[in-house]
C-alpha cells in the first residue's frame, strides 16, 4: 500500500514496530508477572501445611493418604497429603493434569527415610492464567489493527504539511516566484522553508540577470546594425564616386567586426555557464598558472609590453574546476593588456597566504579603475572608449563565486595603474607537498 521510499509509510512501519513491541512486551511482564504471583501464592500456602507437620513432628504411617482442609480460610480447597515410603534427597515440584483438571505438589524428605507429598488442586488458577493468556493474544490481534489504524491517521498528520508545501510549490511561475510563507507551516518546517527562499531568491536573480543580459544583447547589437544600415541607405541616395562606396564598405566591415566581437563575448558567456558543470580536477595550481602566464608572454612580445610573473604555489594542488579558474585569471590579464600603453609593465603573481588562502595578482601600468563607474562589476559596464561588449569582469565575478572564491578590483596606490585580486580559501583536508 505504501512505497519502500515513502516518507509516510516509513513513519507507518516505525510506529507500527515500536506499538507493537511495546505492546508485546507489556503483555509478557502482565502474564509473567502473574503467573509468577499465583505459583507464589501456591506453593505458599502448600509450605504452610508443609511447616505445620514438619514442626509439629507429626509422625504418619507409610503409604497413608488423606485431605485435609486448606489453612487459608478464605478458601474452601483440601490438601491431599500422602505418605511414600521412598526417600529423597531434596525437594521436588511437580504439575501435571490429569483428566480436566490440574495439580501441583510439592514433595519433601520426611522422617526415617520417607517422603511427605502435599497436592494441591489448581485447576481453577490453571484456567484463570490459560483464559488470561487467551485474552492477551486476542486483544494483541485487535490492538495490532488498531496501531495500524493509528499510524496511518498519524502519518497522514505528519504528511498534510508537506502535501500543503508541495501545492504551494506546484502553484508558483517562473514569472512571478513569490517568496514562500512559513506562517503557513508547522515551525519544524521553518529551515526547509527557509532554503527554500533562498533557492528562489537565487533563481529570481538568475533571472533578472538574464533578462538585463537580454536586453544589453539587443542595445549592443542594435547600435552597430543601425549606424551599417545609416552608412548604406545614405551612400545609395545618390551615384557617387568609386572611392565613397570603398570608405562606406570598410566602414560597415569594421561595425560587423564589432559586432563579431560582441558576439564572441556572448559566446564566452555560454561557455562559462557550461564549464559550472565541469568536473573538478585534482589542479596542479603552479602548473594552470604557468601556462597561462606563458600564453600571454608571447603576447607581450606582439604588443610591445613588459610583462612578467611569480609564482610562490610550489606544490598546491586542488580539487577545480580548470575552465573557471582560467577564465579569471585571463580575464585580468586581458584586462591589463588592454589599458596598458607599449612598454609599460604587466605583473602576475600567484602566492599562499598562511597555508590558508590561494591568492592571484595582476598589477599593470595602465590607466586604472575608473571611479564614476558605481558597479564595475555589472554587465555591458565599459572604462573609457575600449571595445567590447563590457562583460569581461561580470563573467570572472560569476567564475570566481562559482569556485568558492571573490575577485576585487582597485587602483594603485600611486593612481598609475590597477590591481586585480583573486582569493580562494583552501579547504583544510588539501594536501600540500
Amino acid at each position: 500500500m505504501l512505497s519502500k521510499r515513502s516518507i509516510r509509510g516509513d513513519y507507518t512501519k516505525q510506529i507500527i514496530i515500536s506499538f507493537a513491541a511495546f505492546l508485546a512486551i507489556f503483555s509478557l511482564l502482565l502474564y509473567s508477572y502473574l503467573y509468577y504471583t499465583t505459583y507464589t501464592s501456591i506453593r505458599h500456602n502448600i509450605y504452610k501445611t508443609l511447616d505445620h507437620i514438619l514442626q509439629n513432628n507429626i509422625d504418619y504411617e507409610t503409604g497413608r493418604v488423606f485431605y485435609i482442609q486448606d489453612l487459608n480460610p478464605l478458601t474452601n480447597e483440601k490438601l491431599k497429603i500422602e505418605i511414600l515410603d521412598e526417600g529423597i534427597s531434596k525437594k521436588l515440584y511437580q504439575n501435571v493434569q490429569i483428566h480436566q483438571n490440574y495439580y501441583y505438589s510439592i514433595s519433601t524428605p520426611y522422617l526415617q527415610n520417607k517422603t511427605l507429598k502435599i497436592t494441591q488442586n489448581i485447576t481453577k488458577e490453571s484456567i484463570f492464567l490459560n483464559t488470561l493468556l487467551e485474552g492477551i493474544i486476542i486483544v494483541f490481534f485487535f490492538a495490532l489493527i488498531l496501531i495500524q489504524l493509528f499510524a496511518l491517521a498519524f502519518s497522514n498528520i505528519l504528511y498534510k504539511p508537506i502535501q500543503k508545501l508541495s501545492t504551494i510549490l506546484s502553484k508558483l511561475k517562473e514569472y512571478d516566484l513569490e517568496l514562500l510563507d512559513d506562517k503557513v507551516l508547522p515551525l519544524e518546517f521553518k529551515p526547509l522553508v527557509s532554503s527554500i527562499n533562498n533557492l528562489l531568491q537565487r533563481i529570481k536573480n538568475y533571472f533578472d540577470t538574464q533578462k538585463q543580459l537580454f536586453i544589453g544583447i539587443a542595445h549592443e547589437l542594435k547600435t552597430p546594425l543601425a549606424v551599417i544600415k545609416t552608412k548604406c541607405e545614405v551612400t545609395l541616395i545618390k551615384e557617387r564616386e568609386k572611392e565613397v562606396y570603398i570608405n562606406a564598405l570598410k566602414e560597415n566591415i569594421q561595425s560587423i567586426n564589432e559586432i563579431n566581437a560582441i558576439v564572441k563575448t556572448f559566446l564566452e558567456l555560454g561557455r562559462q555557464e557550461s564549464a559550472q558543470f565541469e568536473k573538478s580536477i585534482h589542479l596542479d595550481i603552479t602548473k594552470a598558472l604557468r601556462n597561462i602566464a606563458e600564453n600571454f608572454k608571447i603576447l607581450s612580445q606582439k604588443e610591445n609590453k613588459n610583462f612578467s610573473y611569480k609564482l610562490e604555489t610550489q606544490g598546491l594542488f586542488l580539487m577545480i574546476k580548470p575552465t573557471l579558474l582560467t577564465q579569471v585569471i585571463q580575464n585580468f590579464l586581458q584586462n591589463a593588456f588592454k589599458f596598458t600603453p607599449e612598454g609599460k609593465n604587466i605583473f602576475l603573481q600567484g602566492s599562499i597566504l598562511n597555508n590558508e588562502i590561494l591568492k592571484v595578482v595582476v598589477i599593470d601600468e595602465g590607466c586604472g579603475v575608473d571611479s564614476e563607474l558605481e558597479d564595475i562589476y555589472a554587465p555591458f559596464k565599459r572604462a573609457g572608449n575600449k571595445s567590447g561588449a563590457g562583460l569581461g569582469l561580470f563573467l570572472a565575478k560569476s567564475a570566481a563565486t562559482n569556485l568558492g572564491g571573490f575577485i576585487s578590483l582597485q587602483n594603485r596606490v600611486d593612481k598609475k595603474g590597477a590591481i586585480a585580486t583573486f582569493e580562494l580559501k583552501i579547504p583544510k583536508w588539501n594536501n600540500n607537498c
